[in-house]
């Protein structure tokens, strides 16, 4: 008994130093150094502007209030802010110690956001949004044509990711798969096509499955809402100029009766894209100068 009250008084002794080291560390931690060191090297390695606030230790994590991304150069078109806001950034000090692997999860415009990597590879990095709000995104709603709005759940799964680290390659490449659910696009005053007014666009539930590199594969982008039918084909991506980006899209497209009632003006031009009531379509051009639709055979 004697022994077990002795070891019990030395366990509270080490645990009271090993608290005592941890809030000395805490208060003389260096979060603004490590907060304008990981801002440098993540606008350095992405060519985006990013802002981050400084980095606490907390017991048990790390957490920053607040992680900014700003519009990139190659945006010429959209306006100089802040596009993409991080809030009640966590990573967990244990996973990191036992097994080498980061997990960071934070708040994003009405969801959540999960950045998952193994720091002893580097080999992949896994990105996850739940429930994030289109609408409250700045890139969104700084377009001018139209105001868009729905609940985003995405999985991103980028495999090249160590190259892309150590400058191996420049695109990031793997598979980015999600849904978009309670979508709404709200054209202005004037998006117009020949001189007519667009309808707005009411999307129940948008799927889309993407391969991501210098080539993104459209494997398939399935729509339910106004317009029900599928997308598919490829984007070859201009890194210096997107808005020169190649597009080659095949599209199968049935409105809805009510939307089928609002473009009636249109029904003469769009018969002849028509295979009964389903638009087939391919586009081909630059995302700036697209080319005249062509029909896909019936």
């Amino acid at each position: 008994m004697r022994i077990l009250k002795i070891l019990l008084t030395i366990l509270m002794g080490l645990m009271l130093i090993a608290l005592l080291i941890f809030w000395g560390f805490k208060e003389n931690f260096p979060g603004k150094s490590i907060s304008n060191a990981l801002q440098l090297r993540l606008t350095t390695q992405t060519g985006i502007p990013f802002e981050v606030e400084a980095v606490e230790l907390r017991w048990l994590k790390f957490i920053t209030p607040e992680i900014a991304l700003s519009t990139p150069e190659w945006l010429v078109e959209t306006p100089d802010a802040r596009q993409l806001i991080l809030e009640n950034v966590e990573m967990p000090l244990l996973p990191l110690i036992i097994s080498g692997k980061a997990l960071i999860h934070s708040k994003l415009h009405g969801g959540k956001a999960e950045i998952f990597t193994e720091l002893l590879t580097w080999e992949m990095l896994d990105i996850s949004l739940k429930g994030v709000k289109l609408e409250q995104i700045p890139l969104v709603t700084a377009l001018s044509y139209a105001s868009v709005s729905g609940s985003l759940d995405m999985s991103y799964q980028i495999e090249n990711f160590s190259a892309l680290y150590n400058k191996q390659a420049r695109f990031p490449e793997g598979n980015l798969v999600g849904q978009l659910r309670n979508s709404q696009i709200l054209f202005s005053g004037g998006a117009s096509m020949l001189n007519l007014p667009i309808p707005g666009l009411d999307f129940s539930e948008v799927l889309f499955d993407l391969q991501l590199g210098p080539i993104i594969a459209v494997r398939k982008i399935q729509i339910k809402g106004s317009l029900e039918g599928t997308i598919e084909g490829t984007i070859r991506f201009n890194e210096k100029r997107p808005l020169m980006s190649l597009i080659d899209l095949n599209l199968e497209l049935t409105p809805s009766p009510e939307l089928k009632g609002e473009i009636s003006s249109l029904s003469n031009m769009l018969r002849s894209f028509q295979c009964g009531e389903t638009i087939k379509v391919n586009l081909k051009g630059s995302l700036n100068r697209l080319k005249f639709p062509t029909r896909n055979k019936c």
